[in-house]
């Protein structure tokens, strides 16, 4: 780590790009998001707003891993790998329930706690205001 001429840390070497996923009706790769990635920017939906991301499994990511995801202005949704039994904000959410984000274009940050409590979301709209808690639901 150096130190820039404003006071900023510069870390040589390290750019956190975006990646594209696509939210759609089934669990595929192009709606899957990578275990190493901490940055999502999603797509029109293929489908209709009960069109989802997949979530890294647990076991594939640190305690304390982040992923921020910009959401699309449809409205989407987004689950845990599909018969994991994993969880989001204590509420399993491989299929049957999943963390539902409205129409307009929010940010949502997902947390790893651990392997049995699983991911805590939390969101932002495009202004800026902090969106309630979401209980994944059906």
């Amino acid at each position: 780590m150096s130190v820039s001429s404003n006071d900023y840390p510069v870390f040589k070497g390290v750019k956190y790009e975006p990646i594209t996923l696509t939210p759609d009706s089934s669990e595929k790769v192009t709606n899957i998001v990578p275990a190493g990635a901490r940055s999502v920017v999603c797509a029109a939906n293929a489908n209709g707003v009960n069109d989802f991301i997949v979530l890294p499994s647990l076991a594939r990511v640190p305690n304390g891993h982040c992923v921020m995801v910009i959401c699309n202005a449809a409205g989407m949704e987004i689950r845990t790998p599909a018969s994991s039994n994993q969880k989001i904000n204590n509420t399993d959410s491989d299929g049957t329930t999943e963390y539902t984000v409205p129409a307009g274009g929010q940010i949502h940050y997902f947390t790893k706690i651990s392997d049995t409590v699983g991911w805590m979301g939390n969101g932002y709209t495009a202004i800026g205001a902090v969106v309630g808690a979401i209980t994944p639901d059906a």
